[in-house]
């Protein structure tokens, strides 16, 4: 996808940092009138570059919430129907098909550990998956995320 000249993927960065940036503020940063600045928003948006915008509610520090990713094995055939039954677990926030050991990648936050050993165990006794690895997110140290979850979920 054609993210436009620098001042474009300049704007899409600081977007992308604070989605509430004012036009204004966007404009002194990158040295040109608001107008121009909300002229090249729009552009964004009509190209589909810029699909929404979002709310990423902060964790209180009581919050024990659990992030990981599983790593799902099974057989080519079966990968539709799998990201079917996926949808249905509120836990699961994404899920890719990917390439290598694994056909199914996906990202999961819990409340608690015991929560995510239960997950994984439902998930190993459904009959066409044949393996269920996962890590556990220990600190999210860079998040550039929102762009790319907001064109997924359209």
């Amino acid at each position: 996808m054609d993210y436009g000249d620098s001042i474009d993927r300049n704007l899409l960065s600081m977007l992308e940092e604070n989605a509430r940036m004012t036009a204004s503020e966007l404009a002194r940063r990158v040295g040109l009138a608001r107008s121009s600045v909300q002229e090249r928003i729009e552009r964004l948006e009509r190209r589909g570059v810029i699909l929404g915008y979002r709310a990423i509610v902060g964790r209180r520090e009581i919050d024990q919430s659990v992030s990981a990713y599983i790593f799902i094995t099974t057989a080519l055939r079966a990968t539709q129907r799998l990201f079917a039954l996926l949808r249905g677990y509120p836990e699961i926030s994404t899920a890719d098909a990917i390439s290598g050991p694994a056909n199914i990648l996906c990202r999961v936050n819990v409340n608690f550990l015991e929560d995510l050993e239960a997950l994984i165990e439902e998930l190993a006794r459904i009959e066409e998956i044949e393996s269920v690895t996962y890590s556990v997110v220990l600190s999210n140290k860079i998040n550039r995320e929102n762009a790319l979850i907001a064109r997924k979920a359209q």
